[in-house]
């Protein structure tokens, strides 16, 4: 396999994305094969799984629980059927996963570019190539100028060797290298379909599932954000790159020629950053994935609707009983020691009756009737309560 996929003699960018794309599509190739093989234990394991599946889906019908309805069973039959196709049939993989997973992200880039550029998509990766043949060429330069005593640290053409040099591999890294890596990793999990299709049968396991299909739904997006970085990159360090050129053609070098290789260099760090930034954003993205999950029967939801509501009014109620009943009692005493004295007569409205009204048997007089010389304050003949008896009572 790999004398079939070497090219010999191709620029280094080609050569690494031929080979790594051949590499890994028999890797993912030869992995499912191993796993979906007859007798192997991934096989054997799922058969297990689909008997399982089937028994439980059984013993439900056969004694009337879990609410299996028409529509339920179709879906049971549905998920069956996807289960063998994906965990048997490797061109059907290869078609719908493979191919929508690592071609169709390339040609989304391809519209993008074309619509951004105006013109017919060019290869980026093409110019990647160009630009770090000329970036090699520069450094090349810079350091036949440097001295034998010139160090990085100083400055002059020694610095501007190393910042081309750095630029070019840092550019190359966080491009090329992201591309190729995501590749890698994802023919890696696409070997495990057959082992990730048993576990889509049931519900305690669709949590692996589900981080498996985020996963990969990444790994296929990064790559396409990674070609749309590397255009706007170049496009940004053709200036630089051109002055570099003609630096390089003119054979003379001032203290201000090593402006290009370190805007270079800035740029090639600072694109390195936006990648891992970009890698953030899209594992936060595809986190946002979720597989249907099946609903529970009616009896269920409501027993477990009225325990949250029992619980709720339990936590809730009961706590405001009791405030209400302290604020009630706190307006009584408040009512009782703010209102006056008041003597209902049985029949028609209550009048009220003052101190001042009553007679030296505390029984109130008539208007107009004589009271006694000394008798109309009288004292009444409940105990008196001072503010020192308030303050030992509270």
């Amino acid at each position: 396999m790999i004398a079939a996929c070497a090219s010999a003699g191709a620029p280094l960018v080609q050569g690494l994305i031929g080979s790594v794309d051949c590499q890994v599509h028999g890797l993912a190739e030869a992995g499912y094969t191993a796993l979906a093989a007859r007798g192997s234990p991934v096989a054997t394991l799922l058969t297990v799984l689909m008997t399982l599946y089937i028994a439980f889906v059984g013993y439900k019908m056969m004694l009337g629980r879990g609410g299996l309805r028409m529509g339920d069973l179709t879906v049971s039959v549905i998920k069956l059927g996807l289960v063998v196709a994906l965990a048997t049939n490797w061109a059907l993989v290869e078609t719908l996963v493979y191919d929508a997973l690592f071609k169709a992200p390339t040609e989304i880039g391809g519209l993008l570019l074309g619509r951004l550029n105006g013109e017919p998509a060019a290869d980026p990766f093409v110019g990647l190539q160009s630009a770090f043949d000329a970036l090699q060429k520069a450094a090349e330069y810079f350091a036949s100028r440097a001295g034998a005593r010139d160090s990085i640290m100083q400055g002059g053409p020694g610095f501007a060797a190393f910042a081309a040099n750095g630029g070019g591999l840092a550019m190359l890294l966080s491009t090329l290298g992201v591309v190729l890596a995501c590749k890698v990793v994802l023919s890696l999990l696409l070997a495990l379909t057959p082992l990730i299709a048993g576990l889509m049968l049931f519900e305690t396991t669709q949590g692996l599932v589900e981080g498996w299909l985020k996963a990969m739904i990444a790994l296929a997006v990064l790559p396409m954000i990674a070609t749309l970085a590397l255009s706007l990159e170049l496009a940004m360090l053709t200036p630089s790159l051109k002055a570099l050129a003609a630096l390089r053609d003119a054979q003379q070098f001032a203290p201000l020629d090593i402006a290009p290789a370190v805007t270079i260099l800035v740029l090639s760090l600072v694109f390195a950053g936006v990648m891992v930034l970009a890698a953030i954003a899209v594992s936060v993205a595809a986190a946002g994935l979720r597989l249907p999950r099946p609903a529970r029967s009616t009896g269920a939801v409501d027993a477990a609707a009225g325990d949250g509501r029992q619980g709720h009014a339990a936590s809730e109620v009961e706590p405001r009983s009791r405030a209400a009943h302290v604020a009630a009692a706190v307006a009584a005493l408040e009512r009782r020691d703010a209102s006056p004295a008041v003597v209902s007569t049985g029949i028609g409205p209550r009048r009220l009756t003052l101190v001042s009204d009553r007679g030296p048997s505390g029984q109130p007089v008539a208007a107009g009737a004589a009271v006694p010389l000394g008798a109309s304050y009288r004292r009444p003949a409940s105990p008196r309560r001072g503010a020192a008896n308030a303050r030992r009572d509270l």
